[in-house]
């Protein structure tokens, strides 16, 4: 412990005396030393200092917020098995909670997968049925022709007017190119030259009525089928 100094009017430092108590304590060794330690400086004296304890009983105990503290109903516990148990039971929670969330994890990932799975079949029902209405695919196996071309009768719709239609026209052209090939391409009197028989008056093809569905605009002739 250093003595006190005071300056002086005249600008002398003047040391106050020590006390007999203050000659006495520096001949005590313990208090020295104390003295010694609390007067060092740096790092580990800092530290030393923040963490050095109040009284000398302090060095076999531990207050409680400190981080060795150890109540005595902890520090004299002596049922080791028990604390065995413990810990057996709870390694085999803890390996029951892991098999818990694997087979939590397995369920879940199943259910999506079968959502999953249910709704690729939905979309294709949904895609099968749009197909269906629409008729598509069914026109693989749909006759070219609007007639059957087993027995040759015509269909019962209006492609099957159509195409009756059209092949009326072709027989009813033919019939009236044929007329005109005997009218206009024999001679003009009334007998057979060759023969001299008679012949028929020739009588002029009916002519064909087209369909309603063509009437009304339902239905358009195909050119190309007429001959």
């Amino acid at each position: 412990m250093e003595p006190e100094m005071n300056s002086s009017a005249f600008g002398f430092k003047n040391i106050r005396a020590r006390t007999r108590r203050e000659r006495t304590n520096l001949k005590d060794r313990v208090a020295l030393e104390k003295q010694r330690l609390t007067e060092r400086v740096g790092y580990s004296a800092r530290l030393n200092q923040a963490n050095t304890h109040d009284s000398s009983s302090g060095l076999t105990t531990c207050p409680e917020n400190g981080a060795g503290y150890l109540s005595n109903a902890d520090r004299f516990h002596s049922d080791t098995s028990g604390e065995e148990y413990l810990q057996r039971q709870e390694k085999v929670a803890r390996k029951q909670r892991a098999l818990e969330f694997r087979k939590n994890q397995g369920i879940t990932r199943e259910e999506d997968r079968w959502n999953r799975i249910d709704q690729l079949k939905k979309a294709e029902e949904e895609r099968v049925q749009k197909l269906r209405e629409a008729g598509i695919k069914a026109k693989k196996n749909e006759s070219g022709v609007a007639y059957n071309i087993t027995n040759l009768q015509y269909m019962e719709n209006d492609s099957g007017k159509v195409q009756q239609y059209s092949d009326d026209l072709v027989r009813y052209r033919a019939k009236v190119r044929t007329q005109n090939l005997v009218t206009k391409g024999d001679t003009r009197v009334g007998y057979n030259i060759i023969s001299g028989t008679g012949r028929d008056p020739m009588t002029p093809p009916e002519q064909v009525n087209p369909p309603e569905v063509i009437r009304t605009g339902r239905a358009r002739l195909n050119r190309g089928l007429i001959g």
